[in-house]
């Protein structure tokens, strides 16, 4: 999402393939927190819980969610369902200490924008995504890598979808900046580049 290039892409199934292999939890869902061929310990843990840093099973989650909408791999959002089943209980015994876990549980509940840019000379539409905190947004841009998100999409235009059903696309900035912001540019605002 960050470089628009394929290769991350790639990388980001190979990854969660791996940790997938290595740290499932094929009975209970989840993930451990030592892969299945570590030294045999008396229990094989979970890290459930938020501490100074998200609980290892919510982030998983979240990234599992986000490699499905832009991949298309349905497969990836069964896993991140079968991680929140596991975590629910949990978030209604300790939200404060479950507040990623309740974050990727609301973004699983509304569903993952998907905001596709296609073409070369994109740099200003790609500009206004990545100035927006959208967290329930994913973005596929530059390179196209095997998707669904790719498929029928013109050159220099922005499609934004939900689920694969696509708002109509739009050419310039100031269309993109609305139907992500839910409003105008604000006056005196310059989302255009200053090259």
């Amino acid at each position: 999402e960050a470089t628009g290039e394929a290769r991350w892409i790639a990388a980001a199934r190979e990854t969660a393939d791996t940790m997938l292999d290595w740290f499932w939890d094929p009975v209970e869902g989840g993930l451990y927190t030592t892969a299945e061929d570590a030294e045999q310990l008396v229990v094989r843990q979970k890290d459930m819980y938020d501490n100074a840093t998200p609980s290892a099973n919510s982030v998983a989650a979240n990234g599992l969610m986000r490699l499905a909408a832009l991949t298309g791999d349905l497969r990836y959002a069964n896993f991140a369902d079968r991680i929140l089943q596991l975590l629910a209980p949990i978030v209604g015994q300790a939200p404060g200490g479950t507040s990623n876990a309740l974050l990727a549980m609301f973004l699983r509940q509304r569903g993952l924008l998907e905001l596709v840019i296609v073409g070369d000379e994109v740099d200003e539409l790609v500009r206004v995504a990545q100035v927006l905190w959208r967290p329930d947004l994913v973005m596929a841009w530059g390179e196209p890598y095997d998707s669904p998100l790719w498929e029928g999409r013109n050159p220099g235009h922005a499609y934004l979808c939900r689920d694969h059903v696509c708002e109509r696309p739009v050419t310039e900035p100031e269309e993109l900046y609305e139907l992500l912001a839910g409003r105008p540019v604000p006056e005196g605002m310059n989302i255009r580049s200053t090259k």
